[in-house]
């Protein structure tokens, strides 16, 4: 039972890095044909229509959606509408590299609120050195790799993503206020209301979808992988972590996620790899260690 649970635990952990770390490469590709609130929307409403029609063929608790509506509402805003635009954004004008490593924001986030505000885990000193090891590891990144990352340009799309990071850490507290609603149906939920959120943004800022005269078919490709794997199947995935592990062992995923991304982006965009990369995904391992060992 122990082995299972393990595996089970990191198995989810892993997919989930796979699956957010992909997503800021993706994002990138995207952007040669879509707007930042097009490629939001488009992968949002995707999600909601297969994770729907999924759960449709589940038991499907209206009473218990309807008495958690105002929350789910403001799980969609924080968890997707919002973050989703500030990071597709932030990506037209810095790399997916930098954007993972501002992502890592998010677990010094989570783990001040889980502790201060929502009273859920508090901070031991062990714990706390692993995550603030980890938060190191991603600065070692951020301010040394190269002239590809530049912690002065950019400042507010900087700005933007640390914004994300932030939403996504309270939007991991607050799905544990969450009661009776397995994850497949609050990912369903949370999806829809998402994608009305969008919807009602792109009328507000009149910005089409579509923002190229063609559109290119590695765009389309990667819009859709990021829809289906990145958003849809990881959204489930995201809330059985949180609804079965908490929303701290949640933030950790935000340490490996960020060099996932970098390497993603070196592999496959040609960005710059230097002697700091491997630096700071020993010390993400070592802070990942650590915070779960004690």
């Amino acid at each position: 039972m122990y082995f299972n649970y393990n595996f089970v635990k990191w198995l989810y952990f892993s997919l989930l890095v796979i699956m957010f770390g992909s997503a800021f490469v993706l994002i990138e590709i995207s952007l040669k044909s879509f707007s930042p609130v097009g490629i939001a929307f488009i992968r949002v409403a995707t999600a909601a229509i297969l994770l729907s029609l999924y759960a449709l063929f589940k038991d499907f608790d209206l009473k218990a959606l309807k008495s958690n509506i105002i929350l789910i509402f403001i799980l969609g805003l924080t968890g997707t509408t919002l973050p989703f635009v500030l990071i597709s954004w932030a990506q037209t004008t810095i790399n997916s590299s930098e954007t993972g490593i501002l992502i890592g924001f998010m677990p010094i986030f989570t783990i001040i609120g889980s502790h201060y505000f929502f009273k859920y885990e508090s901070i031991n000193p062990k714990k706390l050195f692993g995550f603030i090891l980890g938060f190191f590891g991603l600065a070692i990144l951020l301010l040394n790799n190269d002239t590809n990352i530049n912690l002065y340009s950019n400042l507010m799309a900087k700005l933007a993503v640390v914004l994300g990071a932030f939403l996504y850490a309270l939007n991991a507290l607050l799905v544990k206020k969450i009661k009776n609603i397995k994850p497949l149906q609050l990912s369903a939920a949370v999806m829809s209301v998402s994608s009305l959120q969008l919807l009602v943004l792109l009328g507000c800022i009149d910005q089409s979808i579509i923002i190229s005269s063609v559109v290119f078919f590695d765009s389309l490709i990667a819009i859709i992988i990021m829809s289906v794997f990145s958003t849809a199947i990881a959204t489930v995935i995201y809330y059985r972590i949180i609804n079965n592990y908490g929303p701290n062992f949640l933030s950790l995923v935000n340490y490996p996620i960020p060099i996932f991304a970098f390497f993603a982006g070196v592999i496959f965009l040609d960005e710059v790899f230097n002697i700091y990369s491997i630096i700071s995904l020993l010390l993400v391992i070592a802070a990942i260690y650590i915070s779960q060992k004690y």
